[in-house]
């Protein structure tokens, strides 16, 4: 995850996230930048050793076997949790707990668990927890360290994308602003 805060809800930010100008991912890095202002916000880079105020507040269980690696993540009620960008398609769980996220398409969904999302490059969250939740994501890698797999499922910026999934994300971003227009 890139940042994640407690606080109380941010359900009009999510909500009206979608309609202000720009690509979703700039949009976001905006909302970062605001949120990192509050305090109690955590902020991780992609491939970095987690801090100890992460490992206390939002433990992860990771485990890389046969080309797999897994990430258990678990987040508590009434935080908001800003992901890193997703780098390949995979498979994610909410295996507990109720949340709210932002789709690709940039809406507000609710899920309970259980429940699957599949993933797809250039993807980044943003959650609301309205439980105690439990998130599972698996990729395929080669990496020998889980620093090294998070950094090569994960990115901190979307311009380290291929060209074409930024392209696709550009045209998006436009058909969305002509849907609001009509």
């Amino acid at each position: 995850m890139s940042v994640i805060v407690k606080i109380d809800p941010l359900k009009e930010i999510l909500k009206h996230l979608p309609e202000t100008r720009g690509l979703l991912w700039e949009k976001i890095s905006v909302l970062e930048k605001q949120i990192l202002e509050i305090e109690g916000a955590i902020h991780h880079e992609a491939g970095s050793p987690q801090s100890e105020e992460m490992q206390e507040v939002y433990p992860l269980k990771q485990h890389l076997e046969g080309g797999l690696y897994t990430r258990e993540l678990f987040m508590p009620k009434g935080s908001l949790v800003i992901s890193m960008i997703h780098r390949q398609q995979h498979p994610s769980f909410l295996l507990k707990g109720e949340l709210s996220y932002l789709t690709d398409d940039g809406k507000v969904m609710r899920i309970k668990a259980p429940h699957r999302i599949f993933t797809q490059i250039g993807a980044q969250r943003i959650l609301y927890m309205h439980e105690d939740c439990e998130w599972c994501c698996v990729y395929k890698t080669d990496a020998k360290t889980f620093e090294e797999a998070e950094a090569d499922v994960y990115t901190n910026d979307y311009k380290k994308l291929p060209k074409e999934i930024i392209i696709k994300n550009e045209k998006l971003c436009q058909e969305l602003q002509l849907e609001l227009l009509d």
